[in-house]
């Protein structure tokens, strides 16, 4: 057990669930965990309860652990959507106007400070998965951060705040580009799909994903998705659209490579029932303010 656990008003919840313990000959011991204090689920609130176990050789251990109950997220889960980023002090941005993708890394790190201060909660994809399925609540304060390309600009500026503040964050890699990232471990970072070549341009203009056929779309989807979990040996089942452009035919190649979500670049939050392979996003650009940052995710 690691911080504090946020819990949704009313939800079923038992303490012990998530205690175990074992004893210096590697042992389980769990059932020997007692628990000091009150939780009431029902209640929004702080509340600390006090974890205790001795085991045959009267060995003791204890631990205050901290719960807060709050009430239901009432409207939609923001994901944010981020691109490239730059310092101030690079000599290349220096008077002038960066390109709207373009996030100094100084006001990168005044935002994340900002929810670690706000203490917002920061779920799984999974967790969104079951959100969406209305299995599951999420508390007030739940944001999902995420990076468009797998960009050397993310990982050489924005990732070191993301290690240093412990706040976890998805990299949507186009892994024929971008693949050698997939190497780099990181305590906070997840690697999803952004496809493998179809970060291109079609005959008509937009993006290959709606310009290719179903077979050849489905073929780089598993050849991106293999690339990420064999590299990485976790799931590879989110996907960022290129461009944000798509049509049936992508969508349906999508559910047939086994993705779960996708995300468009257009505008809004995640709500109960919504279509999980055309999810929106809110875009954090060059020019968010703080306070623009603050009612973005509120």
């Amino acid at each position: 057990m690691d911080g504090k656990v946020i819990l949704v008003k009313g939800e079923a919840f038992n303490p012990k669930d998530i205690a175990t313990a074992k004893n210096g000959l590697d042992e389980d011991i769990s059932d020997k965990i007692s628990i000091e204090g009150n939780l009431d689920t029902n209640t929004t609130g702080n509340y600390t309860l006090v974890y205790s176990v001795e085991d045959d050789s009267h060995k003791k251990a204890e631990l205050d652990m901290e719960f807060e109950v709050r009430e239901e997220l009432s409207n939609g889960l923001p994901v944010l959507m981020y691109h490239f980023f730059y310092s101030k002090d690079d000599p290349n941005y220096i008077g002038k106007t960066p390109d709207n993708n373009l996030l100094m890394v100084e006001r990168f790190s005044e935002q994340m400070q900002y929810l670690i201060d706000d203490e917002f909660y920061f779920p799984s994809w999974q967790e969104v998965i079951d959100y969406i399925d209305g299995k599951t609540k999420l508390p007030q304060k739940s944001v999902v951060l995420t990076d468009d390309d797998g960009n050397h600009t993310f990982f050489a500026l924005a990732v070191p705040v993301l290690q240093e503040k412990r706040i976890p964050m998805t990299s949507f890699v186009i892994t024929s580009d971008n693949g050698d990232r997939l190497k780099e471990e990181y305590d906070y970072v997840n690697y999803q799909s952004h496809s493998d070549k179809m970060h291109t341009s079609g005959a008509n203009g937009k993006g290959a994903m709606v310009n290719w056929n179903s077979g050849e779309i489905l073929k780089d989807l598993k050849t991106s998705k293999d690339k990420i979990e064999t590299s990485t040996g976790k799931e590879c089942n989110v996907f960022c659209y290129p461009f944000g452009h798509y049509n049936e035919i992508a969508m349906e190649a999508l559910a047939e490579a086994d993705f779960d979500l996708a995300f468009t670049v257009e505008g809004g939050r995640v709500r109960v029932g919504a279509n999980k392979l055309k999810l929106p996003r809110v875009r954090i650009n060059g020019n968010t303010t703080l306070n623009q940052f603050k009612e973005a995710v509120k």
